[in-house]
This record gives C-alpha cells, sequence and structure tokens, in this order.
C-alpha cells in the first residue's frame, strides 16, 4: 500500500495492555513488585482523582515511593524482562510501517517499557512519562506526561497537527477506561483486549482477543 493514499494516516496505541501484554498499568505492576507503601499511594491517588493535587505531583509522588523501596535501573528491567509484547505486535507494527503509516504510542506508561520491550521498532511519536537514572541507575527524578487520562485526547490533536492531518484521519488502538476520551476524538477507535465496557461502548470496534494483527483489517 506505499504510495497509495492512506484513510487513516496516522496509527496510535496506548501501550500497556496493548502494545504490551502481562500488566493492566505498568504503575501498578511497579508498585506491587516493589511493595510500596500502598496507604501512600492510594491517598495520592486519591488526591489525584479529586483535584488536590496536580499529574505532575502524584508522577513524582509515585517515583519518591519506588525510589523508597529500592526500585532502580537494573530491577525495573529485571521486572520488565518477565513481559512479553503484545501478541502479534511486532508484525502488526512492521506491516502497518510497510504500508506507510505514521505511528504513536499515546500513554501513561513510563518509557523504559518502550525502550526495553520494543528496541525492534522507532516509533516516530512516543507521548508518553520518562523516568531518568543517574550514573549508578538509581531514580533521579522524571518528565511527566500531559497526555494520559483525558489528556490523550488532546496528545492526539498534537500529532494530528505535527502530521498535518485532521483528527479524522487518525485512528487509535487502547484497551481500558482512560482510552474513553481519545476513543471518543479519534476518526477511528479500536478497542483491543477490551477490559472497560465503557470503551466499548465508545469505540467503533472491539476486539478482546490478545492478538494485534486482529486490527489490521480495519486500518487502511
Amino acid at each position: 500500500m506505499t504510495g497509495t493514499a492512506l484513510q487513516y494516516p496516522l496509527v496510535c496505541f496506548d501501550l500497556d495492555g496493548t502494545l504490551v501484554d502481562d500488566t493492566i498499568y505498568i504503575w501498578k505492576s511497579l508498585h506491587e513488585r516493589f511493595t510500596t507503601d500502598m496507604d501512600a499511594r492510594n491517598r495520592a491517588a486519591e488526591n489525584y482523582f479529586a483535584g488536590r493535587i496536580s499529574y505532575k505531583e502524584w508522577f513524582e509522588h509515585d517515583l519518591v515511593l519506588l525510589k523508597a523501596a529500592g526500585a532502580d535501573r537494573l530491577s525495573i528491567l529485571q521486572m520488565l524482562d518477565g513481559m512479553r509484547v503484545m501478541n502479534g505486535a511486532a508484525e502488526t507494527l512492521k506491516t502497518l510501517r510497510a504500508r506507510g503509516h505514521r505511528i504513536g504510542v499515546i500513554s501513561g506508561s513510563i518509557d523504559i517499557v518502550v525502550f526495553h520491550l520494543f528496541p525492534f521498532f522507532t516509533f516516530d511519536h512516543l507521548l508518553i512519562n520518562a523516568v531518568h537514572f543517574d550514573g549508578e541507575g538509581q531514580l533521579c527524578g522524571g518528565i511527566h506526561t500531559p497526555y494520559d487520562l483525558e489528556g490523550k485526547a488532546d496528545g492526539l490533536l498534537e500529532l494530528c497537527r505535527r502530521e498535518n492531518i485532521s483528527v479524522s484521519q487518525s485512528i487509535f488502538v487502547g484497551d481500558n477506561e482512560n482510552d474513553v476520551w481519545i476513543a471518543k476524538t479519534a476518526g477511528f477507535s479500536i478497542a483491543f483486549n477490551c477490559k472497560s465496557e465503557k470503551l466499548a461502548a465508545t469505540a467503533d470496534v472491539t476486539i478482546r482477543e490478545k492478538d494485534l494483527r486482529l486490527i489490521l483489517p480495519f486500518v487502511c
């Protein structure tokens, strides 16, 4: 299809549970792996959703909890070694690239997940939280994404602006409740490995099987 005008030149994916198997939310997996202070974590989440703290503050609070529990670059990578890319993800990404689609990730996950699990693929756009490590591999901060939860829709609009296309020419593929806003915004949306009935009701197509290649007939 290279050289043919594409109906949806931009295809964007959620990460956790969509491109990556074995996790629903990477933050939940991290906190469980390092047994962080659960009460402190839950209070921060409650404060964010109640509007008492910003997403940036929530992000930074989670990093403090993880660092205090002993999380560092090596131990995080060891955790990621126990996860897999979604069945069919490599073939799907390479097929979309060969067809001429631009491919992005819009996610509240963290960049080390992409770099570690997808060394075989370079995404055109990556809107995601970044975590930083010092020379000894210790957590030393990061940069939060403004494009998580309801902000995912803004992220899609930003990528469409960069690509100089209408949002109606974009596809989004996601799996959970935090993908509802962006699914409503995209020109076409696919609820893949779907865990949210609200997302299933919003998306144009719902695929519950764990084989990402099943999206290919809908992406043109």
